[in-house]
């Protein structure tokens, strides 16, 4: 969940520390500090049954290569 800090010059409440956008993805939005709405999503550039971290034994199920054509 993001952190919000007052900005004095707009009176408007700004996240602060966001995730690096590399690792997160931001979903939702606050339309203030108390709404709790907006929130991050771990991203993963390969498929997850490839992630290590998520799943760290082969697959269980069968598998089979697929010719398109």
């Amino acid at each position: 969940m993001p952190d919000y800090e007052t900005d004095p010059r707009l009176k408007v409440d700004r996240e602060v520390n966001p995730p690096p956008q590399e690792l997160y993805m931001g979903l939702g939005w606050d339309e203030n500090r108390q709404t709790k709405r907006r929130h991050y999503r771990h991203f993963y550039n390969d498929e997850l049954e490839y992630v290590k971290e998520l799943i760290p034994y082969p697959s269980p199920f069968s598998t089979y290569p697929l010719k398109k054509g």
